[in-house]
């Protein structure tokens, strides 16, 4: 029973999640693996190596072996005649990444002979052909294939190695998705489960580095009714300056944020709510944020566990990947954490004109058939306020932050 919320996502019959691993541990042994395999420490990658550093690492003795090995391992062996052109990245929507090498945005056709001939090829133009012509079609698309975004946001690689931090630094990949709404009868294009951040850190940092680079707009919505507008004397007070508050679940332990002297334990109510004896939950651990290391941390790879703020504001949080940095990665340990990429982000519009960015957001108002309704600033007072100033009816207004202000 004690187990009961970790397998809730039944990860013993999920192959992308691992086993329950330490890996500060686990990547600090293998570190001492890749030295001791290593020719030298300086020598960056596979191409600097010469052919008896090679001969040695996968033990061939005989020389002329290895040099039939090298001729039929050679890349140009890989290609056919009349094969599709190399591709750094190659999405269906026509974007494209800048690879070294590879001309940006280039994509083969498809040619003629192909599409009369081949379903498959035929089915494949036809919808290219409906995606470029049609704009809702193609962000639909971009919609859907937004784990694309890690390759558009390829950074070029680094110019110089740092010996110090290659092969050494422990390597976290994190992933902050969205928060989703649960329903049952739901019919819509979009995915129920979109990420938003993808960050990466470093085994020193903390999870509260991990929480100060999570970009939700929530934090940024204008708190009270008053001064719901910045001005030149007085910004408006923020969510995030108000309620700092926040905690993340990994492994059965709550990582509270206690920073500031008024931050709560959001996790209490839900240790005693689990501590009931009928529900078989818990008990549960309580650790602090901005003292516990991600080397210290005990999780699984690939399983969701949870990053809450602003009271009941949930996001999905993802440790997709764990590994040494590698001579593609940033070579300065500076430049940790940061946002490696963000997932697709579509505005909402506002519900008159439809045409521009919503900036307002109304509840309870009767002249609207839906609530709430988002206005951007032309349409809210035009539609909202007489010329005076004051209200056609009695509503609630609020600034809205929309997800691309972030």
């Amino acid at each position: 029973l004690k187990k009961k919320m970790e397998y809730l996502h039944e990860p013993e019959s999920r192959p992308w999640i691992s086993e329950l691993v330490k890996p500060g541990q686990i990547l600090e042994q293998y570190k001492e693996d890749v030295i001791s395999t290593k020719p030298s420490q300086y020598y960056t990658n596979e191409k600097e190596h010469r052919s008896s550093h090679l001969l040695n690492m996968i033990g061939i003795e005989d020389k002329e072996v290895f040099r039939e090995l090298e001729e039929t391992m050679d890349e140009k062996n890989l290609t056919t005649p009349g094969e599709v052109l190399p591709m750094q990245v190659g999405s269906s929507t026509g974007d494209g990444i800048y690879g070294t090498g590879v001309p940006k945005f280039f994509q083969t056709k498809i040619p003629e002979e192909a599409s009369d001939n081949l379903k498959t090829a035929f089915l494949q133009k036809k919808w290219l052909d409906m995606v470029n012509k049609d704009l809702k079609n193609k962000r639909r698309q971009k919609q859907l294939e937004d784990n694309s975004n890690f390759f558009w946001c390829q950074p070029e690689p680094p110019k110089t190695i740092n010996y110090k931090v290659n092969d050494s630094e422990h390597l976290y990949c994190v992933r902050i998705y969205r928060p989703l709404m649960h329903s049952l009868e739901r019919n819509t294009p979009f995915k129920d489960i979109s990420y938003s951040q993808e960050i990466w850190l470093l085994g020193n940092h903390t999870l509260a580095h991990l929480r100060d680079q999570i970009n939700c707009p929530v934090d940024n919505n204008i708190v009270g009714k008053q001064h719901q507008v910045d001005n030149l004397r007085k910004t408006a007070v923020r969510a995030s300056d108000v309620y700092k508050s926040g905690f993340f679940f990994i492994n059965d332990c709550f990582y509270n944020d206690t920073r500031d002297e008024k931050n709560i334990d959001y996790s209490q109510v839900i240790r005693d709510w689990a501590s009931t004896t009928d529900r078989g939950l818990g008990p549960f651990k309580t650790a602090v944020m901005e003292t516990t290391k991600m080397d210290e941390l005990e999780l699984r790879v690939g399983y969701p566990y949870l990053y809450t703020h602003q009271g009941n504001h949930e996001h999905m949080v993802v440790f997709y990947d764990i590994r040494l940095v590698s001579t593609d990665d940033p070579q300065s340990v500076v430049k940790y954490p940061f946002t490696r990429s963000v997932g697709t982000k579509f505005s909402r519009f506002c519900m008159v004109c439809e045409s521009d960015i919503a900036t307002w957001v109304t509840e309870n108002n009767e002249r609207v058939p839906e609530d709430p309704y988002f206005f951007c600033t032309i349409c809210f007072k035009r539609f909202n306020l007489k010329e005076n100033g004051e209200k056609e009816c009695n509503f609630d207004a609020y600034r809205y932050m929309d997800v691309n202000c972030v």
